[in-house]
Formats: structure tokens, C-alpha cells, sequence
């Protein structure tokens, strides 16, 4: 009889803890939106879980089935003013989990659930849509009493326009610096200094074109982390990044130039991690600003930011065979076309983005010429006149750019077809063709088609 119950005890204690502990919450994460608040529940397992509401939508009850909870719920009530007070308390069942959220006032909710991957867990999301309250605004406005009231006449309010001719924004960002040097070739070639010097060259020819404004992401011999350099480029609310190296390899036999944009593998990675992080506010091209404002369901939200990545990687696979063309006019090719790498300093979903391989420094010949400054001016413009043909071919909305591809000219007194060319950046013949003339003379009031690149 003894052993009997011994070993029923056995057979208990090895199976308790597989219903007890089937799944488990690793965690829960209460984040305020300007128009919901957000609740995730990571989870180690796919869940077996249900949602519902109950006291006039003042709770919201989430039940668990065989699920123990590792997270600490005791302060999560501080992260949002729409939640008092979040509860874990008993079920049914013992080895299933309920947590109840307190709410403030009755919200309508919404629920959903993202499958785990190898990156991320799995987790059940919560979010309680809330509109800003106008009427605690007003009443907090402070009142102003005046004895004699004077009515003023207010004039008339003049139509804004927002930059309708603003310059396109380009990056130009000159790889390593600082404690990391890139590759060293023969004599001490240092990449980081060829990388600056044909980044501060592509800058200021790109700046001699109207509606062009480039920038640098490293002015100087510093050392700026592959994260820091894409936020940069968002915060001066870049329109392309290119990023330039020079190539480095343990023989000395490969050369030549390279065009290389993000691979589709690391994109879908950083796309996932962008979803998970629920860090979306500060994308550019109006794709952070429409999911944020967004009333629809999290399917079209992740949508935007699906069209985002897939314009941008579109548009940085076209600036880099631009410039992959014009590079083949002055140095020799690694490669006969822009091909696909994991690069960090890529992962931007917002900014098309590329990077420029100058050569190789470890190649003696192409090395020692990458150090001339004729050599690097060659190089520079080519980066330059391939990032400057994208945006005249396919220029942004509002940018002087757009204004130029969609005008039309009035001659002028004084004004000639070389004249009217030099203005707009194009060729004689370019007017010519598009405007079908004959001859090179023009009459002041003649209306003239302006070639788009």
C-alpha cells in the first residue's frame, strides 16, 4: 500500500508542473500614444486566452488558460492615466492566470494577437482608443475679466504656404572614424580619412546645384555609432543617405568601385523590429505620421509601414545603379551592378539608402590614387550626379525640384536659349527638342516647355 502511494506521489510531482506551467507571461508593457493606450503581454508559448469586459466596461478581465505570470504588476497603473489600478487575481482554475485592468472611465477596446518568431515572442496586445478631451482645455482656461471691452477689427488672414519650393535633403555619410579606422592598405592608406575627404567633396558639389541641400553626418576625425549616424540623418529629415567606404580585403589583387543597398533578408528583420517595438513616431515621408494618426486597425497601420520600406528600398536600389552608371565613367567596377548586403548603417525603412565602395585600399595602384584629390573628386561627383538625376527624374512633392520638372518659362526682354538653359540647369538643344524649334531665337512672351532632367 505504501509503495502504492509513493509512486501515484511520483507520478503527481512529475506531472504537476507541465499543467501548471504549460505558458507563462514574461512580461507586460503599458505604452500611452497620443490617441490609445497600449497594452502587450509577452508570452512564451502561443497563448490560449480570452478578453472580455464587465462593471459597465470598467474592467477589463484577461484570463490565461494553464499560464503562470513572471511580470510584476504592482506599478504598471503609473504608465497610463486611463488605467487605476491592474490586478492579478484568482481563477477558476489554478494553474490559469487572470490579470484585471482598472479603468478611469468606460473605454471601448481592441484586441489581437502576434504569432512569436525568432526574434520576437509571442504577445497579446490590448488597445483602448482615447480621444483628446477639449472640454477639460476649456475649462482650464483661464478667465479674463475687462471693464471696457474694445472690438478690435481683425484682419484678414493671409494665405501660409508651406515651402513650396523647399531643397531635397541629402546625407552624405563618410564611414568610420574616430577609434575605428576601416581598412589600412599599403603605406598606411586609412580608409576613414578617404572616406571623409570624398564625402566633404560630394557635399559641395551637390550644394553648387539649386534645390539641393547635402549634408554631413561626420564633419570631422570622430567616431559616430551605426545607430547615431541614421538618427542623424532623420533629424536633418533626409531625403537619401549614401554612406561611402573604400574596400578593404586580406589580398591585394581585388579592385575596383561598388554600389550596395540593403538585403531583403535584413530589411523584413528590421521591419519586424520596428512592429515589435512599437517605435514608429519618428519615421519620415509621412509614413511615422500616418500610422500615428491613423483611426484604422493595426493591419493597415503596419501596411504604411510596409509601403515606407518598400519605397525606400525601391528608390535606394535606383540611386544606386544611377550612380553605379556614373562611377563606370571613372573607375573600374568590383561588380557589374548594385548588389545586396546586411548593412547596419542601411536598416533606415524611411531614408533610400546606399553605400558607396570608392575601391579598394588594399590594392596598391587603386589605393594610392584613392588618396590623390583628382581621383576623389572623380569619385565624388559620380555620387553626386547620380543622387542629383534621381530627384530631378523623380523629384519630392513641394521641393523646388518638383516646381522645375512641371514649369513652363516666359521669355523674357534680354533673354536668350542660352541664357534660359544656363538658369535651369539644361541644354540648348534640351529646349529645343522638347519645345520643337527650329531655330535658336526666342520672342519676349513665348511660352517655353522646361525639360524635366
Amino acid at each position: 500500500m505504501l509503495k502504492r502511494i509513493l509512486l501515484l506521489s511520483i507520478v503527481y510531482l512529475c506531472f504537476m508542473p507541465l499543467s501548471y506551467a504549460a505558458n507563462s507571461v514574461t512580461g507586460i508593457r503599458i505604452v500611452e500614444h497620443a490617441d490609445k493606450t497600449r497594452i502587450v503581454f509577452d508570452v512564451a508559448k502561443k497563448p490560449l486566452f480570452n478578453v472580455y469586459d464587465r462593471h459597465k466596461k470598467t474592467q477589463i478581465v484577461v484570463d490565461f488558460a494553464g499560464t503562470r505570470n513572471l511580470a510584476n504588476v504592482s506599478q504598471l497603473a503609473k504608465l497610463s492615466s486611463n488605467i487605476t489600478r491592474v490586478e492579478q487575481a484568482k481563477s477558476a482554475k489554478s494553474s490559469d492566470l487572470r490579470i484585471i485592468f482598472h479603468l478611469a472611465k468606460p473605454i471601448h477596446y481592441r484586441f489581437f494577437e502576434l504569432a512569436g518568431s525568432k526574434t520576437a515572442k509571442n504577445r497579446v496586445v490590448i488597445d483602448l482608443p482615447v480621444k483628446p478631451n477639449k472640454s477639460v482645455a476649456q475649462k482650464n482656461k483661464p478667465v479674463v475679466k475687462q471693464s471696457n471691452p474694445i472690438f478690435v477689427k481683425k484682419p484678414a488672414k493671409k494665405a501660409v504656404v508651406k515651402n513650396p519650393r523647399r531643397d531635397v535633403v541629402i546625407a552624405i555619410d563618410a564611414g568610420h572614424g574616430g577609434k575605428d579606422p576601416g581598412s589600412i592598405g599599403f603605406k598606411k592608406f586609412v580608409e576613414k580619412d578617404i572616406n571623409l575627404a570624398i564625402a566633404k567633396k560630394t557635399v559641395a558639389i551637390l550644394n553648387q546645384k539649386k534645390g539641393i541641400k547635402a549634408v554631413l553626418i561626420r564633419k570631422d576625425d570622430r567616431y559616430i555609432s551605426l545607430n547615431e549616424r541614421s538618427a542623424i540623418a532623420r533629424k536633418y529629415k533626409a531625403e537619401l543617405l549614401v554612406s561611402v567606404h573604400a574596400d578593404g580585403f586580406t589580398s591585394s589583387q581585388p579592385s575596383g568601385a561598388s554600389t550596395l543597398i540593403l538585403s531583403q533578408g535584413r530589411a523584413n528583420y528590421e521591419f519586424k523590429k520596428k512592429l515589435r517595438d512599437d517605435n514608429v513616431d519618428g519615421l519620415l515621408g509621412g509614413v511615422g505620421e500616418a500610422i500615428k494618426n491613423s483611426d484604422a486597425d493595426d493591419d493597415l497601420q503596419y501596411m504604411f509601414l510596409d509601403l515606407g520600406q518598400q519605397y525606400s528600398q525601391g528608390a535606394g536600389y535606383n540611386v544606386a545603379s544611377l550612380i553605379h552608371h556614373e562611377l563606370s565613367k571613372v573607375t573600374g567596377m568590383h561588380k557589374s551592378k548594385p548588389y545586396e548586403q546586411s548593412l547596419a548603417v542601411l536598416k533606415s525603412l524611411d531614408i533610400p539608402s546606399l553605400l558607396v565602395e570608392a575601391g579598394f585600399v588594399t590594392n596598391y595602384r587603386e589605393g594610392k590614387k584613392l588618396t590623390t584629390s583628382s581621383h576623389q573628386r572623380k569619385i565624388a561627383n559620380a555620387i553626386a550626379q547620380g543622387s542629383y538625376q534621381h530627384f530631378r527624374n523623380s523629384p519630392p512633392k513641394d521641393t523646388y525640384l518638383a516646381y522645375m520638372r512641371n514649369s513652363t518659362h516666359i521669355v523674357s526682354k534680354g533673354e536668350s536659349l542660352s541664357v534660359i538653359a544656363s538658369s535651369y540647369g539644361t541644354t540648348v538643344s534640351r529646349i529645343k527638342q522638347l519645345n520643337r524649334l527650329t531655330k535658336n531665337t526666342v520672342y519676349i512672351g513665348q511660352k517655353l516647355k522646361i525639360p524635366t532632367s
